[in-house]
């Protein structure tokens, strides 16, 4: 494998991470609040104002939006850019280390979304399910993909 293909599964993976830390807050947050895991739009849960695309990047929104919505300028928690950057550097450092073994670093990364959903979203536990199901989707996604790549490298 080249430092050039590396470099590209790397970034892939390092975004896939920030991905997976937004969608985590959300799923956290609407399992909290019986709202539906998978809907066509975000929104505001101060306002309730539907967010476009560009307020959704992980962590780059937090940051151009001074931490607050944009419409209603309520503060938008900090736990949602830690959670994201975290997912990011777990996500990065996890790749670096595991590359080479790209089932042990999916079954990795889903063992660790079942924990975080198992202590944040106790006593919804149809909720929880489907939202690990849903994670589950991409990951094993990714997965595949990155087993297909390393194996023709």
């Amino acid at each position: 494998m080249t430092t050039f293909e590396f470099t590209i599964l790397f970034l892939c993976t390092v975004i896939l991470g920030s991905i997976i830390g937004a969608y985590s807050g959300t799923v956290q947050y609407r399992i909290q609040c019986d709202e539906p895991l998978i809907t066509k739009e975000c929104h505001c849960p101060s306002c309730r104002h539907t967010l476009p695309i560009l307020h959704q990047i992980p962590v780059l929104s937090w940051l151009f939006l001074k931490g607050q919505c944009y419409y209603c300028h309520s503060p938008i928690s900090k736990s949602y850019p830690l959670t994201e950057g975290g997912f990011l550097l777990y996500y990065g450092l996890s790749f670096l280390l595991l590359w080479h073994r790209p089932i042990v670093l999916t079954c990795l990364w889903l063992l660790t979304i079942l924990i975080i959903l198992f202590l944040h979203c106790q006593g919804h536990f149809r909720s929880m399910i489907k939202g690990f199901l849903i994670f589950a989707g991409y990951h094993m996604l990714y997965g595949t993909l990155l087993s297909f790549i390393c194996a023709a490298l």
